[in-house]
Order: C-alpha cells, then sequence, then structure tokens
C-alpha cells in the first residue's frame, strides 16, 4: 500500500479559503457600493459563498480522515487498507454535520424546529429499515473492535468459513477455499461466534483421529503414527507432529495425531499429505485400522510369526532397491532381516566409519547429517518406514558417507554382505540394477546438498559404471556375456 501524502489536502484547502473569502469580501458593504450590487444578489452570493464554505470544510475534513485512517493502517503491525465502512461512516457524519450547519447559520433556522420535523421522520425510517440499521451499527463495532480484517480466514457461523475480501456497511463478504463467495449480514457476525484462523498467527494446530486395534501395543502405535506424519515433514518442514492416545472403545484405541499447518487456505493440502503418509507407515508395519464391533482374535505365537514375516517380505517387496529381485528371492532377504530397535537420540550409523551393512526403516523417523567443510553438521534428508539407508557401504563396502540419527525410538532391520552376496553370486546380473539404483540416489542426494559447501565446490556422483565396478569388485562377481 503506497504511504499517503498532503496533496490530496491541496485542493479542497483552496475551495475552502475562495468560499471564505468569497462570504467575508464580496457580499459585504463595500462591495455593494463600488458597485452597484442589488441587496437580493447579495443575499444570493452570500448563501451560496457560506454553503461552499461549510461544503468545502466536509470536504477537507473527509480528506483529513482518509489520511489519517491510512496513516494508522501502515502503523499497525499487519499492514492493510482502512476499512471502508468507518471511512465512509466519518465522511458521512462529516457531511451531514455541515447540513445542519448550513441550515442553523447560512439560512438562519432553528435547531428546533429540525428536530421536530426529522423525528418522525427517522422513526418510521428507523421501523422499517431496522434490520439494515442493526447491520450497519454492528459493522461500525466490527470495525472499532478490529475481530478481523481483509484477507483473514474467518468462521462466522459453523461450517462456514472463507477468507475476508471486503468489508461494506452492512456485510462482510466472504471467498471460500472452492472459490464460493459468501454474503455474512455483519449484524449475524456480530451476535454470534467469530473464529478467526489467522489471528494470533496464521498457523495454526490441528489434528487427525484413527482408531487401531487394541492388540497393537500403544508405544508401538505411536511410534508408528509418529513416523508417518513425519515423513510429510519432507512437503510440509514444520508440522511439529506429535501423537497422543484419547480414549478406548470397541473398535479400539483411539489416538490422534496432531501438527501445525501454515494457513488456512492450506489445511486441506497439509492434512492429505499427513493422513496418506500416516496410512502408509501403518500399512508397512502390518496395521490396519480398527474397524467398529470388530472381532479380535487372540493369535499363537506362530501366527504372530507369520504376521512378522509377511510384514518383512511386504516391505523388502516394496523397497526400490530389491524390486530387480524374484519374490522367492525377496522372501529369502526378508527371513534373513536382524531385527534392531534403538532410542532416540541414538547415533545408528556415523559418517566416515567403515561399515558391511544396509538398514531397512520399519518404525520411526531418522534424520541424515552431513559435515559440510567448516565442520558444522547439516541435517540433508529424513528417513521414515519404507527407506533404507547404507547401502553403498553393503554393495561397494566404502565408508559410511553420511550419519544417521533416530530422532524416535525406531525399528531397523539390518541386512549385512553375507546375507545377499549368495544370491548376487547365483545371479551375477543383478549387479547392473543395484548400480544404476545407487548412481540415481547418490544423484538425488547431491541434489539435496547443492547448498552444501562440497556442492559449489564441484561434488560430482558417481557414474552407474563406477558404481558398478566397485559392486563387482567388493562381492567377487564376473560381467557374463
Amino acid at each position: 500500500m503506497v504511504a499517503p501524502g498532503y496533496r490530496q489536502l491541496a485542493v479542497p484547502a483552496i475551495v475552502l479559503a475562495t468560499t471564505f473569502l468569497a462570504y467575508h469580501l464580496i457580499g459585504g458593504p463595500a462591495v455593494v457600493a463600488d458597485g452597484g450590487i442589488s441587496a437580493g444578489a447579495l443575499a444570493v452570493i452570500r448563501d451560496a459563498s457560506g454553503i461552499g464554505v461549510w461544503l468545502a470544510l466536509a470536504w477537507l475534513g473527509a480528506r483529513s480522515v482518509d489520511l489519517l485512517l491510512r496513516r494508522l493502517a501502515l502503523a499497525g503491525q499487519r499492514p492493510a487498507p482502512p476499512p471502508r465502512l468507518l471511512s465512509d461512516l466519518l465522511r458521512g457524519l462529516l457531511f451531514a454535520l455541515a447540513a445542519i450547519a448550513i441550515f442553523i447559520f447560512v439560512f438562519d433556522q432553528p435547531a428546533t424546529g429540525l428536530i421536530a420535523t426529522s423525528s418522525v421522520v427517522i422513526a418510521v425510517v428507523g421501523f422499517a429499515l431496522r434490520y439494515i440499521i442493526s447491520d450497519v451499527f454492528s459493522g461500525i463495532a466490527l470495525n472499532f473492535d478490529h475481530p478481523y480484517r481483509i484477507g483473514d480466514w474467518v468462521e462466522t457461523s459453523p461450517g462456514v468459513v472463507g477468507r475476508v475480501t471486503e468489508i461494506t456497511w452492512r456485510a462482510t463478504r466472504l471467498l471460500t477455499r472452492d472459490g464460493i463467495a459468501i454474503v455474512a449480514p455483519n449484524g449475524l457476525i456480530a451476535t454470534g461466534r467469530l473464529v478467526n484462523y489467522s489471528e494470533p498467527e496464521p498457523t495454526f494446530r490441528t489434528s487427525i483421529k484413527l482408531s487401531l486395534d487394541g492388540a497393537v501395543p500403544s508405544e508401538r502405535a505411536k511410534r508408528l503414527l509418529l513416523a508417518g506424519a513425519m515423513a510429510a515433514t519432507r512437503a510440509y518442514p514444520d508440522l511439529r507432529p506429535d501423537v497422543l492416545v484419547q480414549d478406548c472403545g470397541d473398535d479400539g484405541i483411539h489416538y490422534v495425531v496432531r501438527f501445525w499447518v501454515p494457513n488456512y487456505g492450506e489445511e486441506n493440502t497439509c492434512r492429505d499429505v499427513v493422513m496418506s503418509e500416516v496410512l502408509r507407515g501403518l500399512r508397512r508395519g502390518g496395521v490396519v485400522l480398527a474397524m467398529p464391533k470388530r472381532a479380535i482374535a487372540l493369535s499363537r505365537d506362530g501366527r504372530a510369526d507369520t504376521r512378522r514375516r509377511t510384514a518383512l517380505e511386504t516391505l523388502v517387496a516394496e523397497t526400490e532397491l530389491f524390486q530387480a529381485f524374484e519374490p522367492e528371492e525377496q522372501a529369502v532377504l526378508a527371513g534373513r532381516l536382524r531385527e534392531r530397535r534403538v532410542e532416540r537420540g541414538t547415533v545408528v550409523v556415523r559418517e566416515g566409519e567403515p561399515g558391511g551393512s544396509l538398514f531397512l526403516v520399519a518404525e520411526g523417523a531418522l534424520d541424515v547429517r552431513l559435515h559440510v567443510l567448516n565442520g558444522n553438521e547439516t541435517t540433508v534428508d529424513r528417513m521414515v518406514p519404507g527407506d533404507l539407508f547404507g547401502e553403498i557401504s553393503l554393495l561397494t563396502g566404502a565408508p559410511r558417507t553420511a550419519s544417521v540419527v533416530a530422532m524416535t525410538d525406531a525399528v531397523l532391520y539390518e541386512m549385512c554382505k553375507d546375507d545377499i552376496h549368495p544370491l548376487l553370486q547365483q545371479r551375477p546380473e543383478l549387479g547392473e540394477p543395484l548400480a544404476a539404483l545407487m548412481a540415481e540416489r547418490q544423484q538425488h542426494n547431491l541434489n539435496r546438498m547443492q547448498a552444501l559447501e562440497q556442492a559449489a565446490n564441484g561434488a560430482a556422483a558417481p557414474s552407474s559404471e563406477d558404481l558398478l565396478r566397485r559392486l563387482r569388485s567388493f562381492f567377487g562377481l564376473t560381467a557374463r556375456s
């Protein structure tokens, strides 16, 4: 908004000065004597110039009020155009006072007659327009209290939410997230419950409620749900999610996933991302949502082992690195995985240390951190259920390229060289897709680190051919013609 200036006061000030001089000089006795102006013409000039004085004074006052309101709006914490309703009200009041002054001082009419004549008219008109008048005065009160401003997201009545686009004399205009225009009378807004989603800050916290089977331990359920919500921080970094147990019911244990959204306009998109990631994390963990009146059967250890093995096979099958393997080979790899539980804050692998295994993330969230040239450690990625890390060390024997730290309690599955070596010996051709995928992941990681000093110095990701050569050397494989 452009800062207001004083040039807008120049024209009404000139008009005021001109009419004032005309009122006091042109219609004076000297003009009558010198110019031979008749008494009737003199009266017309004086009346006209008197009317001009009061109207010019009201005009100057209206311009001054506009200037003051604009300056006050610019000086606030949230600069915004001044309310048009308040400006119109003050303008109308100034011209109404000017009209009364003209009636009394120019035409020499008593104020009592004006009041007596207008009181009946005011009573009749007021009764006929009582609802409109109520809306107008409610709008005046709203403009003084400022419960919302242009651009705020507000809920004027249950289920009616929109962004304020205009505040007029009798109504507030809203635009919903679906592009629908709503006109809400100011009287209803002033007498009802108003929710402003943009004050005191545009960010606010919302939640998603889910029910899980009571057979799932609450610690594991909260870990799965939190990991899913943290996966959504890739799209919305400031979610700050947490998970609470709400209560229990016939359909299982009720959990609440809470998170912060940037503003009300993005709530649906943010909620969709969080819900999608939470459901994906539950599916990868072999946990389904509880249904009402669902029969809960106690399973023997053998069935529990079968469910665990099925979940691990699904985890391996959905991992991109192992999709080149046959289903039977994926089942073999799943059977060789070793579970590793880590607590929050645990450094699972450390940058630069030797390593010969990779880790599949089943539950929890972990941060990938790198040291830049100045020695500071920077988070470059986040691992969530379904992700893996350490594949370069497993397949080439290279030292760890980054540190991985658990941000929550986590469940990982570790795979060592001896677990995958027999399969690669039987099918050496698997080395090519593995090397290609490693090269793609390395390039992806490098793209995420472009702001770091090593990227600025021209660091390049190893090529697929280079990684394939290192993989064959590490496992002792020979290329088949």
